[in-house]
């Protein structure tokens, strides 16, 4: 943030001084290129509609300071290597559902404690505290005994909490640690591309992700917002080996991913993945379709409820056609504007026939969409950002781990109450943009 004030601050003193260097004419000429560059590169970005109706509103708003936003922001020069997986469906040989981060850290670390070969770690956040000392102690006990360790985690997302001292030590033992599109200035920064996914695989055998980052308000062991709720999922055998391919695509920066060998048995699960801006709106098309699909049941777990058009539309359709809508929000936010943009979208829900409520505790971060007798779990939130601009993963599961997160989904809703969301038509311009 002080990084993008600064940039627009020197954008608005040579705003000052150009008419005295320059003749206005000229002035004027430049701003007019500037802005209708980045009009066009908005218009022709692989985004939404709406995602880019906003950026165009901003740039015609503000043709100088919208323009240097977007390219400040948004702009990613330099040649993105995509990431091929041609593997289909996986097979899961066992499956598990943690609903707080006290069993999944647990789980985590008992997993990393008995690793033999190869523990890979690719946190949106890992922060300083009790849980990554606990963490740290596992990870240096497996380096010890010759183990690979390999850690990646955006800077964005751990900005002013990265434990620098004991990812040295780490390294000192022979860990191999990324950080992901550091925060650098323009043109080179890439300041709205993050690497939003949570993934721990250990050994190829045994794969984590979900809602949870590494840090101490995931275990509740501190509580800015209340009690904390989130979940997570490990899985097994082939499954397991898909999130360790996606792994190592990332850390090479994209690349083709091993195609998974057949496998008989075990449960389903539909992996997906988005990797802007080459490769996003997977998890979009597949939302709405199973969405779509629903006649019975859609229940949501979400942090921040403000989706792209297509997902909204599926959502209000499935309300009107008589199918049992719920969606769990937080009572307590972590970030008022989009909880502003969230009472929007709750709002106009509302009127369509879904039912909203807000997770009285605390604050809600789970992720997970049931449809059915299945659900979509993984690192998405149900926000354009997570849609379509950041690095994300997940998996679509049918049978059981459906009915594991409908039991958490009705835990929940005992805790919970009804949201009085409110129509904002001035949040709801630049929504996609939050």
């Amino acid at each position: 943030m002080l990084l993008i004030a600064a940039y627009i601050g020197g954008i608005i003193f040579l705003c000052l001084i150009l008419p005295a260097v320059f003749s206005l004419g000229a002035a004027v000429a430049g701003a007019f290129l500037l802005a209708a560059a980045a009009a066009l590169k908005a218009a022709l970005g692989n985004y939404p509609a709406e995602f880019r109706c906003g950026w165009l509103l901003v740039i015609a708003a503000l043709p100088v300071l919208g323009a240097a936003a977007f390219f400040i922001t948004l702009y990613r020069p330099g040649k993105c290597k995509r990431t091929v997986y041609r593997g289909g469906a996986a097979v899961c040989a066992s499956f598990s559902y943690f609903a707080d981060g006290s069993a999944f850290f647990d789980a985590l670390n008992d997993a990393v404690a008995g690793a033999g070969s190869k523990v890979y770690l690719e946190f949106y956040i890992v922060a300083k505290g009790a849980v990554f000392d606990r963490l740290c102690a596992a990870l240096e006990g497996a380096l010890r005994r010759g183990v690979e360790v390999k850690i990646m985690t955006d800077a964005l997302g751990s900005a002013l909490r990265l434990p620098k001292r004991q990812l040295k030590r780490l390294k000192k033992l022979g860990a191999d640690i990324k950080i992901f599109n550091r925060l650098v200035p323009p043109p080179l920064s890439r300041l709205n591309f993050r690497d939003h996914r949570k993934i721990a695989v250990i050994d190829g055998k045994v794969a984590f992700s979900g809602g949870m980052n590494i840090a101490d308000e995931y275990a509740n062991l501190t509580r800015p917002h209340g009690h904390w709720k989130d979940s997570a999922f490990a899985v097994t055998g082939q499954a397991a080996r898909f999130f360790e391919e996606l792994f190592m695509a990332a850390w090479k920066g994209g690349g083709r991913m091993d195609e998974l060998p057949p496998e008989q048995g075990g449960i389903a699960m539909a992996p997906v993945f988005d990797d802007p801006p080459l490769d996003c709106g997977r998890a979009s098309a597949l939302l709405c379709r199973e969405i779509a699909r629903a006649n019975g049941r859609v229940w949501i777990f979400t942090p921040y409820l403000c989706p792209d058009e297509r997902i909204f539309a599926a959502i209000a359709d499935a309300a009107e056609r008589g199918v049992d809508v719920k969606i769990l929000l937080p009572a307590v936010p972590d970030k008022r504007t989009a909880y502003a943009i969230t009472g929007d979208c709750a709002a106009r829900l509302a009127a369509r026939g879904a039912h909203l409520y807000a997770y009285t505790p605390g604050f809600m971060h789970a992720k997970a969409v049931i449809c059915d007798d299945g659900c979509f779990l993984g690192s998405y939130n149900l926000d354009c950002r997570s849609l379509w601009l950041n690095r994300e993963c997940g998996a679509y599961f049918r049978g059981q781990p459906a009915e594991e997160v409908a039991r958490d989904f009705e835990a929940c809703l005992a805790l919970s109450q009804p949201f009085e969301g409110r129509k904002r038509k001035l949040a709801r311009l630049f929504s996609p943009l939050a």
